[in-house]
C-alpha cells in the first residue's frame, strides 16, 4: 500500500476495525509523534488488523517471518502517519461536529449483539466511550485535512492534457486481443497404459472434422469439456497473459478462421480456431479526453497527499520505542 493511501480511505478503514484493534493488554507506549504518546495495545491491534487486510494468517509459517516484520514495519508507518496528519488537523482548527461523530460511532455499533458489547470492546483496547469519541473525530478531522489538500489541485487544462496524452502514448495504447473458439480434452484416467496418448487420439478425429469443414461451433458443444462448450467454445476477446502460455501464443499465431494443431496445456487438448483479431490501438484522446483529465487529477491529488504526509513526518519528533 502505497503512503499517500493514508487518506480518506485508509482513515475510513481504521474508524471501521477500530474494533478488531484489541489483542490482550500490552503495557507500555509503542511510538510517541511529537509528544503524543500511541500505546502497545492500539499499535499491535493496528498491525493486526493490517496484516489480516494483506491476507496473512495469524499462524504465519516460519518462511514468512520476514514477511511479518515488513508488514510490521508498514504498519508503523502508517500509524505515525495517521498521527501527524491528525495532528495537522488540530493545528489548523479543522473542525468535527458532534453529528459527524454521532454518525461514524454508529456505524461501528451494530458490530457488537449488545450496548455492553461494545462498552467492554471499547474497554478491552483501553478507550472510554469519551475517549473514543475523541479518537474518532481526529480521525475525521484528519480525513478533512487531507481532503483540503485534494481540493486545492488545480483544475487539469486542455494543454496539460495533451502533454500528458503525449507522454503516456504507451499506457493509452490498448493491446492486440484475439478471440478464439476452442474445443478441450481434458486430462483424465482412462484406465490405459497411457491416458494422456489415449486423450489426444480421442481428439484426433475431432480436428479431423473440424479441418473437413465441419462447424466448428458444433464441435465444441458436442465434444468440448471446458466452460465454454455451451457458447460453441468461444472464449471472447482476451490479450497475452491472461491465458495458458501455449494457448495463448497458438492464438495469437493463428490467421483468422486458421484452425490449430492439438495444443497442450495442464488442463487437457485443445485444437483452436482463430474468430477474430484486434490489433493494438491508441486510444484516440477524444475519446478519452474526459476521463483521462480525472484521472490526471486524481494522480496529483495522490501527489499533493504524499508530499504534504512526507511534510509533516519530515518536521515531526518520532520516538519509535519497540523492534520494527
Amino acid at each position: 500500500m502505497r503512503r499517500a493511501a493514508v487518506g480518506t480511505a485508509l482513515l475510513a478503514a481504521l474508524l471501521v476495525h477500530a474494533g478488531a484493534w484489541a489483542q490482550g493488554f500490552h503495557p507500555g507506549d509503542a511510538v510517541r509523534v511529537n509528544g503524543v504518546a500511541i500505546s502497545y495495545q492500539r499499535f499491535n491491534g493496528f498491525y493486526v488488523e493490517y496484516r489480516n487486510s494483506k491476507g496473512v494468517a495469524v499462524g504465519a509459517r516460519g518462511d514468512q517471518l520476514e514477511l511479518l516484520k515488513r508488514l510490521r514495519s508498514e504498519a508503523m508507518d502508517l500509524l505515525i502517519e495517521q498521527e501527524v496528519v491528525r495532528q495537522a488537523a488540530e493545528r489548523e482548527g479543522v473542525r468535527v461536529g458532534e453529528a459527524e461523530v454521532d454518525a461514524e460511532v454508529a456505524k461501528l455499533r451494530p458490530v457488537y449483539d449488545t450496548p455492553e458489547g461494545f462498552a467492554r470492546r471499547l474497554e478491552t483496547e483501553g478507550f472510554t466511550e469519551e475517549s473514543y469519541r475523541k479518537h474518532v473525530r481526529g480521525m475525521l478531522a484528519a480525513g478533512k485535512y487531507l481532503d483540503g489538500m485534494r481540493a486545492a489541485v488545480p483544475a487539469v487544462s486542455d494543454g496539460e492534457l495533451a502533454a500528458y496524452y503525449r507522454d503516456n502514448e504507451r499506457r493509452l495504447t490498448f493491446p492486440e486481443e484475439v478471440r478464439v473458439r476452442h474445443i478441450l480434452l481434458t486430462w483424465k484416467p482412462l484406465g490405459t497404459p497411457d491416458d494422456r496418448a489415449a486423450i489426444r487420439e480421442r481428439m484426433a478425429p475431432i480436428l479431423e472434422q473440424a479441418r473437413g469443414g465441419g462447424d466448428f461451433a458444433g464441435l465444441a458443444k458436442r465434444y468440448s469439456e471446458d466452460s465454454t462448450a455451451g457458447n460453441g467454445g468461444d472464449t471472447g476477446f482476451f490479450r497475452r497473459g491472461e491465458m495458458a502460455p501455449t494457448f495463448e501464443k497458438t492464438a495469437f499465431d493463428l490467421a483468422p478462421g486458421e484452425i490449430s494443431d492439438m495444443v497442450e496445456t495442464p488442463f487437457g487438448v485443445h485444437i483452436l480456431r482463430l474468430e477474430e483479431r484486434r490489433p493494438a490501438r491508441l486510444l484516440p484522446l477524444d475519446e478519452v479526453r474526459e476521463p483521462l483529465r480525472d484521472h490526471v487529477r486524481r494522480e496529483r491529488m495522490d501527489a499533493a497527499v504524499k508530499k504534504e504526509i512526507e511534510r509533516l513526518r519530515g518536521a515531526a519528533e518520532i520516538v519509535i520505542l519497540v523492534p520494527r
